[in-house]
């Protein structure tokens, strides 16, 4: 079976998922319905992955389509991972686009299979790639709950809330979903980073490198927002200060793999 048509199939379940959770902010039917789709279409987009894995002889995400295929994944599990937290699908209508949006991307640009790089296979290697591309994940998930947060803020000042926005949970709830994003993005971006700098010395005999100076700033930035925040900061400068550092996270994702980076580049 084609992979094509395993991830567009996957696609066309999110889709419906998004679908029924826009449904559902008016009638209580479609919810779980919703969250079916969701898993189903994330199976398939994980054979999706391991097909690629089998044409590249190495893992998925050292191509940028295939890495861009995984990051639409890793949204839809951390997604669930917050449904399984705080029990609240009012929220699918705002980050289910991004798994559908990140995936047809991964789809869509070109896929060539070439010859695996040195120090591109293996286990370790292997965790610390997903698990840095899951923290990120989280990361996109508690900048689209920032946005949710500043905005139904605003709504609610200005007492004018229309339909979408007046079934959203309450600014509180939103404020712990986003302590659990960050939590789960630090946790994983942390580990990612102590096993890559394990596999590089191994490799390549040197930790030296500009994504990973770019990672442990991201740490940093978030660390310094979970501490704030159990320290009493307020919803706002909580919801700010994601913003900002999700603007770092799109930076190394993008630019710094792209043209600062040696050895983290998509080939």
């Amino acid at each position: 079976m084609d992979w094509h048509f395993l991830g567009w199939l996957a696609v066309l379940l999110y889709l419906g998922a998004e679908a029924l959770s826009i449904v559902s902010l008016l009638t209580p039917r479609g919810r779980g319905f919703a969250s079916a789709l969701l898993v189903a279409g994330l199976l398939l987009q994980f054979v999706d992955l391991q097909l690629r894995a089998r044409a590249l002889g190495s893992v998925p995400y050292r191509t940028l389509a295939g890495s861009m295929s995984l990051f639409g994944w890793l949204l839809g599990v951390a997604y669930l991972a917050l449904l399984f937290r705080h029990r609240e699908r009012a929220i699918g209508p705002f980050l289910i686009p991004f798994i559908v949006l990140f995936s047809a991307i991964g789809l869509l640009i070109p896929f060539h299979a070439s010859t695996p790089r040195p120090g591109t296979q293996g286990v370790v290697f292997a965790l610390h790639v997903t698990l840095a591309i899951l923290g990120y994940a989280a990361f996109t998930l508690s900048f689209v709950l920032s946005l949710l947060y500043l905005i139904q803020s605003r709504q609610i000042r200005r007492a004018k809330t229309g339909v979408l926005f007046s079934r959203l949970p309450a600014l509180e709830v939103i404020g712990r979903m986003n302590r659990t994003a960050v939590t789960i993005g630090l946790s994983s971006l942390s580990v990612s980073v102590l096993l890559g700098a394990a596999w590089a010395r191994k490799v390549w005999s040197g930790v030296v490198d500009a994504k990973l100076l770019f990672a442990v700033f991201t740490l940093l930035v978030y660390g310094f927002l979970l501490w704030m925040d159990r320290r009493g900061w307020k919803g706002q400068r909580v919801a700010l200060l994601s913003i900002g550092g999700f603007g770092l996270v799109i930076f190394s994702y993008t630019f710094v793999n792209l043209f600062l980076s040696r050895a983290h580049t998509f080939r």
